[in-house]
């Protein structure tokens, strides 16, 4: 039975043309196959179609084979683009690791100390197609660097942590090579560079700085003029309003709400200023009480978002790549876990007020925190010890003296103290009793604390805070000042250190504008991985009489430092206006008593201590023992930055640090008398001594006062004062591919640079 194709309804012959190399057709000749001449027909077309399917099916895998060439060729060079990248990247985590600890750097840097790619990159990159010995990495050289305002509407500048401060940078290039090696497709190159950017800013480039975590719960309205920047969480509430005209910054979170209790315990507004000058709420809307109602970072993944939305870039946290601020050389704080019994604390930063001890000393803490200690950098010391005093109530008493370092260079004031061979610091003993002879009154005098027979202090006072007998060494900062400010150069009639210490540039000078104060403390070898050693906790210093700072007219020439910075490892009590002239009618929270900056006679000032109290000049030791209302406060003015330590709050166990507005502590009753304060507030570590704590129960020793607070302008302008820490941070910049030429020409132009292979990374 003969059977026809159903397909076609007419029979078509289909012929090769040879020159069209096409097919045409003939429908009246084609028949179906197995049909006589028909059969034979329909087999030419089950060989035509077969062929062309063959053709395409060659050509598909021609094509198929070069693609996966081409594919393999392009991993081959993204293998060695990622590991070019890895390379910088590992460079870049090098120099950081360096640059922690260290203060200063010459242009050659990378040239006497190159960086070097590990060894162990060989196992890592084992059974690949990367060639380990063909690595380069090569760092460029470090520019003396420049200051820079990082402006805060620049929108390339809008997730920029340090925005709004001014930094010092250095931009360093970081040239990496890669090479691959596959056996049937050869060798792939890979040249990149990236500028990493070494920025330091000094502490007191914020208005606020926490080591740790940082709290807002002010009663008043309170304004924030300058950057804000937490190591740890940022919580804010506030009973009436809280204001931040700048940056808002967190290593952590940032959180509405108590961290005391947990909870919103206060429903005023928390504004905080976008890039138009608007003000914008935390508060979103809904109770004041459910966390829904807040832009927070409980808002998870939709916080980042939100939150540059909401301020532009003016409030960041862990989310926006915030990175945590240590000063130079200084490890990062840890707090104490209160659930166990151990202590965790790792209170490292408390190494900055911390006096000397020999480098053989078990709680030294090695050179490179050393050299920012402000104990070592110091042009005068005073210090204050406890001696045997068998006939004396307490069976002490405390002897003080001054002095200061044999230095290195007698021109330089900054340069390096030398040491003995046991390893403590070669000391230039200074006469008090001179001081007492030539100006008619000490220096320093000691108050060891007594009683009447009714129970008043009668000598030293009684800190109701910390519920201490405090023996008070007093220290006249407006004689201090008398002496340097009007020292004679040369040792004449009136100088009280008869020359043995140095006021006259160009042949010798000792002061460098910065003054440490040794308290007795714990020198026995400390157990704990920080190596703290406490200042006794019932003696403190207090400064008198600070209305005019030491701030002599030479170092406004010839490269010294500028102002005055006076430090302690113990308490602090500071009585009087200080660095002001006490005037309510001159200055103002920000701007200083003649409305200056860089032409001002206001010193750049700063105290650094365990902890710092605000007396007024109405304080009465002998009242110290009465409640507040015994105690009242008149108007006080302090200019000067404040570092100090706190106590830090503990969730619902009455342990409160009492927030930012706390941290200067107060015993008077202030009760709506105005407290001026222009400066910058930081916290860098706990407090060790000063160590009672802020609960409920504070109107047992003071009344908060009105406080007109507010970042210092010289602060604002970069006029710091001396010896100020810097807090470093790393940004990468500018990444880009290079040609070999380009690679290479770049290479010639690195100042020092030599092309062997320890110069190249191996």
């Amino acid at each position: 039975m003969v059977t026809t194709l159903s397909v076609l309804p007419k029979p078509t012959t289909i012929l090769y043309h040879p020159v069209a190399s096409s097919f045409t057709y003939n429908r009246e000749s084609l028949t179906c196959f197995g049909c006589n001449q028909k059969e034979g027909s329909a087999f030419v077309i089950v060989i035509i179609f077969t062929a062309a399917l063959g053709i395409i099916a060659a050509s598909l895998l021609r094509y198929g084979a070069t693609e996966m060439r081409l594919n393999k060729s392009h991993f081959l060079h993204q293998e060695a683009s990622n590991a070019a990248e890895s390379i910088v990247e590992y460079g870049f985590a090098e120099l950081r690791k360096r640059w922690t600890s260290q203060t200063s750097f010459t242009l050659r840097e990378l040239q006497n100390n190159p960086l070097l790619i590990p060894s162990t990159v060989q196992d890592f990159y084992a059974d690949t197609n990367i060639v380990y010995e063909d690595f380069e990495l090569v760092g460029g050289n470090v520019p003396f660097g420049e200051w820079n305002y990082i402006d805060p509407e620049a929108p390339a500048n809008q997730t920029d942590p340090q925005r709004g401060k001014i930094v010092f940078s250095r931009d360093v290039d970081v040239f990496g090579k890669a090479v691959v090696n596959h056996p049937t497709l050869g060798k792939k190159t890979v040249y990149c560079a990236q500028v990493l950017s070494v920025r330091d800013a000094p502490l007191f480039s914020h208005a606020i700085f926490y080591n740790m975590d940082l709290e807002f719960h002010p009663g008043p309205k309170m304004e924030m003029q300058g950057p804000v920047h937490s190591n740890g969480d940022l919580y804010l509430q506030a009973v009436n309003q809280l204001r931040f005209h700048s940056t808002l910054m967190a290593n952590g979170d940032i959180l509405h709400g108590s961290k005391y209790t947990g909870t919103h315990t206060q429903d005023g507004k928390v504004l905080i200023k976008n890039i138009d000058g608007d003000w914008v709420d935390v508060y979103k809307g809904g109770s004041r009480n459910a966390d829904s109602s807040y832009v927070d970072s409980r808002m998870g993944d939709e916080w980042r978002e939100a939150a540059i939305e909401r301020w532009d870039g003016n409030v960041g946290s862990k989310d926006h790549d915030v990175p945590k601020l240590n000063p130079v050389s200084i490890e990062d704080y840890v707090p104490d876990d209160p659930s166990t019994i151990t202590d965790e604390r790792e209170n490292h930063a408390y190494a900055l007020i911390e006096p000397q001890v020999a480098n053989t000393h078990d709680n030294f803490k090695g050179a490179a925190v050393q050299q920012e200690q402000l104990s070592y950098k110091a042009g005068l010391v005073i210090e204050v010890q406890r001696v045997a005093a068998p006939t004396l109530p307490g069976g002490y008493d405390y002897a003080v003296t001054a002095y200061k370092y044999n230095r290195d260079s007698q021109l330089n004031p900054k340069s390096r103290p030398k040491q003995n061979n046991d390893g403590t610091l070669k000391r230039n003993y200074l006469s008090l009793d001179k001081v007492i002879q030539k100006k008619g009154k000490p220096l320093v005098t000691v108050n060891k604390y007594a009683e009447d027979a009714t129970g008043h202090p009668q000598s030293g006072f009684y800190d109701r805070r910390q519920q201490q007998s405090m023996d008070v060494i007093d220290l006249d900062i407006g004689l201090l000042a008398d002496i340097i400010n009007n020292g004679e150069a040369n040792g004449g009639n009136d100088d009280p250190w008869n020359g043995q210490y140095h006021l006259n540039p160009g042949k010798a000078v000792d002061w460098n504008g910065l003054v440490y104060v040794e308290l007795p403390f714990d020198q026995r070898t400390s157990s704990r991985v920080d190596k703290v050693m406490p200042a006794d906790r019932n003696v403190a210093l207090r400064l008198l009489n600070g209305g005019e700072v030491p701030n002599p007219d030479f170092t406004k020439k010839g490269g010294f430092d500028e102002g005055f910075t006076l430090a302690t490892n113990g308490q602090l009590y500071v009585q009087g206006h200080f660095n002001s002239d006490g005037n309510p009618s001159t200055g103002s929270s920000t701007s200083t008593d003649d409305g200056d900056t860089f032409t001002s006679a206001e010193a750049s000032a700063a105290l650094y201590a365990d902890s710092i109290t605000i007396l007024s000049d109405s304080f009465d030791d002998t009242k110290t023992k009465l409640s507040p209302k015994n105690r009242v406060a008149e108007y006080t003015e302090v200019s000067a930055a404040l570092v100090t330590g706190l106590v830090p709050s503990i969730e619902l166990t009455g342990q409160q640090s009492g927030g930012a507005h706390n941290l200067p502590r107060f015993l008077e009753k202030w009760s709506g008398i105005e407290f001026r304060y222009r400066g910058s507030l930081v916290s860098l570590y706990e407090s060790e001594a000063g160590i009672a704590p802020m609960t409920d129960r504070h109107s047992a020793w003071y009344r908060p006062p009105k406080r007109n607070w507010g970042y210092n302008d010289l602060f604002g302008d970069g006029i710091y004062p001396p010896a100020t820490p810097n807090t470093r941070d790393y940004r990468r910049i500018d990444f880009r591919y290079l040609s070999k030429s380009e690679y290479d020409e770049a290479l010639t132009k690195i100042d020092g640079f030599d092309p062997n292979s320890s110069s190249r990374g191996h």
